[in-house]
């Protein structure tokens, strides 16, 4: 006799998930996608107006009555502002059960030896990318951990974390450095149930990026790296996300997953 096979489901109805830098890009994307599936979601970003909207809008087009999202005005590399975070959605929900670190910067782009590629810089890029990623993740663990129920680290890196692009000295640290903290992080987390994974994007045009991509010569050249010979789409990070986020990836951890387009196998 074969055991039956219980089939894996990507249904979020009861879950809690918040997304850091949610307003926008991929973040938005990942946010509308859990609430989609079910999931009550926190966005964050720095700006007031700016989660307000996105949070509307994800209420109006993609939640189905019986879950909500809900902004919160936050910087992920302060403190105060992640434990405000973390108040709200265990107190408006009840409980965190997925945590997105997607809130991120890129810095300026500079030559290490340029006078633009600053200390002050580095350490903006690092304040947020990492150390942001750092605390936040912290903090949600830690709330997992009493709760008792597990939970879904996700961090959302870079194939800049894996190669050393010119110009990205900061960026490309920072990400890299997310590779190798969600690994210590899924080796600490792991007794309380909590799995720790990250999603590492290629070359995807996002509205912040889409004016740059709208320049054909440099569109042609980005895709001319990858092997699929073509950018990705939020749709398609905010997939595997979702994967992540329900029981279809619930044996992984401390892994990643490299979503560029064969851009990293020489294209």
């Amino acid at each position: 006799m074969h055991r039956e096979i219980i089939m894996p489901s990507f249904d979020l109805t009861g879950k809690t998930a918040i997304v850091t830098g949610g307003t926008k890009g991929l973040g938005f994307g990942i946010a509308a996608t859990y609430a989609n599936f079910g999931a009550n979601v926190v966005i964050t970003a720095r700006t007031a107006a700016d989660v307000e909207t996105a949070a509307a809008h994800i209420n109006d087009t993609y939640a189905n009555g019986a879950n909500s999202c809900i902004g919160v005005t936050a910087d992920s590399a302060r403190q105060a502002d992640i434990d405000t975070v973390i108040s709200r959605a265990a107190g408006e929900f009840g409980g965190i059960d997925i945590l997105v670190n997607n809130a991120g910067v890129s810095g300026k782009t500079a030559n290490i030896l340029s006078d633009e590629c600053s200390g002050e810089n580095f350490d903006i890029v690092v304040a947020t990318n990492l150390k942001g990623v750092f605390l936040f993740a912290k903090a949600a663990a830690a709330h997992m951990a009493e709760r008792g129920k597990g939970g879904k680290i996700i961090n959302i890196a870079s194939v800049g974390g894996l190669i050393g692009g010119k110009g990205l000295a900061a960026y490309g640290a920072s990400k890299a450095g997310v590779i190798s903290l969600t690994k210590t992080m899924a080796n600490e987390f792991a007794r309380y149930g909590i799995t720790v994974n990250t999603i590492c994007p290629g070359y995807v045009v996002t509205p912040l990026n889409e004016n740059v991509f709208s320049n054909e010569d440099i569109r042609k050249k980005m895709e001319s790296r990858t092997a699929l010979r073509r950018l990705g789409t939020i749709e398609e990070i905010a997939g595997p996300a979702l994967a992540m986020a329900s029981g279809c990836f619930g044996y992984m951890t401390g892994t990643y997953i490299l979503l560029d387009g064969g851009q990293t196998i020489g294209g």
